[in-house]
C-alpha cells in the first residue's frame, strides 16, 4: 500500500481558493479509493479573509487523512501561512512520497526540507506559481509582497530545484515559463487539471440556479476569482452594450469571490459608467452549488484569460457542463479550446472578435448544442479525475 504525505496551504471546503482545492481533493479522493493511505497537511483557513476555530484538526473525509493545523502568522496577504506545529508532524507518520503543492508557501518549505532530512522521494505541483512572472504582476501594486517573494527565491529557490524530483506543471505553456525560471526540464511533467465531469453535466444544479437568481435572461458568464493581474474582465463590459444593440435577451454574469476588492470596485465603475446596471450581475460569494448551477444555466463561458495564467480550469469546468467557451489565443487557452467545435478563441485586444464571436453562438441555438456537446466529450476523453489521477501516480512510480 503506497503512502502518500500531501501538503497544501489551503484544502476543502476552502473552495474560493479555486485550482488547487479542487485539484489536491480529487486526485486525494481517487488515490484513497484505490487502497492508498492519502494523508494531507493543511490549515485552517475557510476563505481569504476567514481562519476558522471551527474546523476539526483532524477527519477522515472520502478515507482522506485530513490534519489542518492553526495558523499563528501570516506574512502580509499572502498565501505564506506559519502553522508553528506543522514540521514537529512529519516526523510522528511513516509515509513513501511527499507531494506538496503551490510554491513559495510554509508548506512546501518545510516539505522540502523534510524530504531531504528523510530521503523521501518529493514531488510538487505548482498551480501556476513557480515563476518569475509572478513578481511582474504584482510589483505593480503590491510592491512589498513582490520584495518578500524574491527574497523567498533568493534564499530557498535553488535549494527547492535541487532537492525537488519531480515537478508536475498543468500545461506546455506553463512549462516554458517554469524552465525560465532556472528548473531543470528533465524534472518536469505535464498534467493537466482534471474535471469532476459527471458532477458538471448533469444538470441537478442549474434549475435550482435559475429559481434562486431569478434568471429570466440568456446567460454571458465568467467564472473565477476578480483578479485585475490575470483576467480582461473590463472586456466583457466595453463589448455589452454593442451586444445589446443585436441581441437583448441577454445578461452577464460575474460568478466568483472578489479578491482583488479595488477592481471589482472599477468594474462596477465601468458598468454604472456606460449605463449597463440592469444587464449585468455580480456574484462574488458563491457557494459551490451556485458556481455548477451557473454553468449548467449558461448560454456561454468567456474567459478573457491572459499570459499570467497558467491554466484555465473554468474552461474545463464549462465544457463538462456542454457549454461553448470563448477565450483569448494566448497563453493556455489554445490548448483547451478547439477553435471553431467547442468554442471561440479570440485575438487578446479585439473588441469586435470577442463581440462577434459571442453574437454567433447567441443568435444560432443549433451552434450552441453542438458546440457544448462536442466540448463535453472532449472533455471527458481528455480531461477526467480518473486520468489525472493515473497521469500522478505515474510519476510516482518513477521514483519508487
Amino acid at each position: 500500500m503506497l503512502r502518500i504525505l500531501r501538503t497544501v496551504p489551503f484544502f476543502v471546503p476552502a473552495y474560493s481558493y479555486g485550482g488547487p482545492v479542487v485539484h489536491t481533493y480529487n486526485i486525494s479522493r481517487i488515490q484513497a479509493s484505490l487502497g492508498y493511505d492519502v494523508r494531507v497537511f493543511t490549515s485552517n483557513i475557510l476563505t481569504h479573509d476567514i481562519i476558522s476555530n471551527t474546523l476539526p484538526k483532524y477527519e477522515e473525509l472520502e478515507n482522506i487523512k485530513i490534519h489542518r493545523f492553526p495558523i499563528k502568522y501570516r506574512l502580509g496577504e499572502s498565501h505564506y501561512f506559519i502553522p508553528p506545529k506543522l514540521p514537529f508532524n512529519f516526523f510522528k507518520y511513516d509515509y513513501d512520497i511527499i507531494h506538496s503543492h503551490s510554491y513559495r508557501t510554509f508548506y512546501t518549505d518545510v516539505a522540502t526540507i523534510i524530504s531531504k532530512i528523510k530521503k523521501k522521494p518529493f514531488v510538487f505541483t505548482t498551480h501556476g506559481t513557480l515563476r518569475d512572472m509572478t513578481l511582474i504582476d504584482l510589483s505593480k501594486d503590491k510592491i512589498k509582497e513582490a520584495k518578500r517573494m524574491k527574497l523567498h527565491d533568493l534564499m530557498l529557490h535553488k535549494f527547492f530545484t535541487n532537492t525537488v524530483d519531480r515537478i508536475i506543471v498543468h500545461s506546455d505553456y506553463e512549462k516554458i515559463w517554469t524552465i525560465r525560471n532556472n528548473v531543470p526540464e528533465e524534472k518536469i511533467r505535464v498534467i493537466p487539471h482534471g474535471v469532476n465531469v459527471e458532477k458538471f453535466s448533469n444538470g441537478i444544479y442549474r434549475e435550482r440556479f435559475i429559481k434562486k437568481y431569478k434568471v429570466k435572461n440568456k446567460i454571458l458568464l465568467y467564472v473565477g476569482r476578480l483578479l485585475k493581474n490575470y483576467r480582461n474582465l473590463d472586456y466583457l463590459i466595453l463589448v455589452m452594450n454593442d451586444i445589446l444593440k443585436e441581441y437583448k435577451n441577454v445578461k452577464l454574469w460575474f460568478v466568483g469571490h472578489s479578491f482583488d476588492k479595488s477592481y471589482e470596485k472599477d468594474l462596477r465603475k465601468l458598468i454604472k459608467k456606460r449605463n449597463l446596471t440592469e444587464h449585468v450581475r455580480f456574484i462574488t460569494k458563491p457557494t459551490r452549488e451556485d458556481i455548477i448551477g451557473a454553468y449548467q444555466a449558461a448560454n456561454i463561458v468567456v474567459f478573457p484569460i491572459r499570459n499570467s495564467d497558467s491554466f484555465g480550469l473554468p474552461l474545463l469546468e464549462a465544457g463538462a457542463a456542454k457549454c461553448p467557451i470563448i477565450s483569448t489565443n494566448i497563453g493556455p487557452a489554445p490548448e483547451l479550446i478547439i477553435n471553431g467545435k467547442t468554442g471561440f478563441l479570440t485575438d487578446i485586444n479585439s473588441l469586435s472578435q470577442l463581440k462577434n464571436n459571442i453574437l454567433k453562438i447567441l443568435t444560432d441555438d443549433e451552434l450552441e448544442k453542438r458546440m457544448g456537446l462536442y466540448g463535453y466529450e472532449h472533455i471527458l476523453n481528455n480531461y477526467s479525475w480518473q486520468i489525472v489521477t493515473d497521469k500522478t501516480n505515474q510519476v510516482y512510480q518513477e521514483l519508487l
